[in-house]
Parts: C-alpha cells; sequence; structure tokens
C-alpha cells in the first residue's frame, strides 16, 4: 500500500485529464491496469501487492516535487491560476511507451468513451487475464503479439482506418525493439522517429512524449489548446509551439495539461 495523501494527487484530475483510458471509477475509487499490474485507488491509499510497489511509484511519479514546478509556471504566467486551482492534484503519468503509442493513435478523431471501449477490446481479446478482487482484468497486448496478427484479426473490435495504423505500428516497435534507445534521443529525435508510423503525426507524437518518455518540454497542441492559444493568449496557431518555449520552459508540458484540462471543464469560458 502506498499513501497517496503524502504527494499531490487527485485521481479525478489524474485519471480524467486525457492521457490515459484504463483507470475505471466505481463506488469504492479508481481500478486500473498497467504493466500487467492490476491496483486499486481508494481514500488516499493505493493498493496493491507489496512488490508491485515500486512500478507504481515510478508510474506515479512520485519521485516528483510538484512544488517547484507550479510556483515556475505560476511565476511566469499569473494567468495559469485558476487552471492550478483546478488541476490540484493532476499528475502526469510515466506510461508504457508501446501501450500510449496505441492509445494515442486510437486516440485521433475519437472521443475518451470510444478510445477506451476499443483498448478495452483489443485488452480482452489479445491480453491476458489478471485476478483482481472480484474482477478479471486484461493486460495491454505485446508487440509480438499484435505484430503476429493480419488487419483482419482485428475487425471486430471495429477500429476502421485505425487498425492498419495498430498493425504498422507494432510491426515497427516490435522490429526495433532493440535498436532505439528512447531514453538517449532529443525530444525532436523521438518525434521524427515516432512520426515513421503510420497514424501518428505531430500532435500524436507530442503526447506520446508527455506521457511515456517523460519529455515535459512539449506542448502538445490539438482543437481545444488552439482555441485556449488563440482566444486566451491571442496567438495565432503557427506561433503555439515558439509562445509555449519562451512562456513555460522546459514545463510546457506541465502546462499544456492544466490548461487543456481547465478549459475543457469550463467550455464557457472559450467560444467552440
Amino acid at each position: 500500500m502506498i499513501c497517496l495523501k503524502n504527494h499531490e494527487f487527485s485521481p479525478k484530475a489524474t485519471f480524467e485529464c486525457g492521457q490515459c483510458f484504463r483507470w475505471t471509477a466505481d463506488d469504492k475509487g479508481y481500478v486500473g491496469i498497467a504493466g500487467g499490474r492490476a491496483c486499486r485507488i481508494r481514500d488516499g491509499r493505493l493498493e496493491c501487492p507489496e512488490e508491485d510497489n515500486a512500478f507504481w511509484r515510478s508510474y506515479f511519479c512520485l519521485d516528483m516535487d510538484y512544488s517547484a514546478m507550479k510556483a515556475f509556471l505560476l511565476e511566469q504566467d499569473p494567468t495559469l491560476e485558476p487552471c492550478l486551482d483546478y488541476g490540484q492534484g493532476l499528475r502526469i503519468l510515466r506510461q508504457d511507451l508501446w501501450e500510449t503509442v496505441i492509445s494515442f493513435i486510437l486516440s485521433a478523431n475519437n472521443n475518451i468513451p470510444r478510445i477506451k471501449k476499443m483498448i478495452e477490446g483489443l485488452c480482452k481479446k489479445f491480453g491476458e487475464p489478471i485476478a483482481f478482487e472480484d474482477k478479471i482484468l486484461y493486460s495491454f497486448p505485446s508487440t509480438q503479439c499484435i505484430a503476429g496478427l493480419k488487419c483482419s484479426d482485428l475487425a471486430a473490435l471495429k477500429l476502421g482506418y485505425r487498425d492498419r495504423y495498430v498493425m504498422d505500428a507494432a510491426v515497427f516497435m516490435a522490429s526495433h525493439a532493440d535498436s532505439i534507445a528512447w531514453q538517449q534521443l532529443s525530444a525532436e529525435e523521438a518525434r521524427q522517429t515516432l512520426m515513421q508510423i503510420k497514424g501518428v503525426g505531430r500532435k500524436v507524437a507530442d503526447c506520446i512524449l508527455l506521457f511515456a518518455l517523460g519529455c515535459y518540454d512539449v506542448f502538445p497542441q490539438d482543437v481545444w489548446i488552439r482555441r485556449i492559444m488563440g482566444q486566451v493568449y491571442q496567438t495565432p496557431e503557427r506561433s503555439t509551439q515558439e509562445f509555449a518555449q519562451q512562456k513555460y520552459g522546459y514545463y510546457r508540458g506541465f502546462a499544456q495539461q492544466y490548461l487543456f484540462y481547465y478549459y475543457r471543464n469550463h467550455a464557457g469560458k472559450i467560444q467552440g
């Protein structure tokens, strides 16, 4: 068990900000699965087998103190204050690279309930069952498992045109498993490598960099961020990346998450 009350952590803000898709709320808290391990978040505690503690500490980045980062962002941009307050306890997770690649390929032109349904279907069909509490959860299938399939094997999941992207990603990741030292690449090098996968453009690549590789100096840009930058900061789309770099520096990935989470849930503050 890990006491999350000792850290700045809100399960709702963390799990419902659009960075992850395998956490489910129930009347006891949240249940989630990652890295073939399951756990429950309840009353400020993370309940899991003791041997999994190190994994979850890394997954939730509990070694990072958010106070200095938030102080820097607020000094740079006082208009972030309501975003930081609303996103109190939002933590950027350190997710598995392969799972994050597929999750954000499936996220393109999609909504969160459907993304979760697609991912859950993929896991139920090709993952391994894991008993947890009174439930059966399913691990995320391996690259080798998916790479060995045909697009027709994915048809029942109703991924649409994304099935060929999933297959291409699996083949790419499996064939480069031992040849790419991801942690040694710069953000730009990793971005260009990811964009060799079909279905991975700049926005999807930046989400993968932020949520799996700990590249906090990226600023994923979707329709919401474009609206926020244009209406709140009067920054045209072509200047967004330069603005974010100059304004937020290394922590611009965090700024993006606080901005997205706040304005996505306060849609009336910006025009659709």
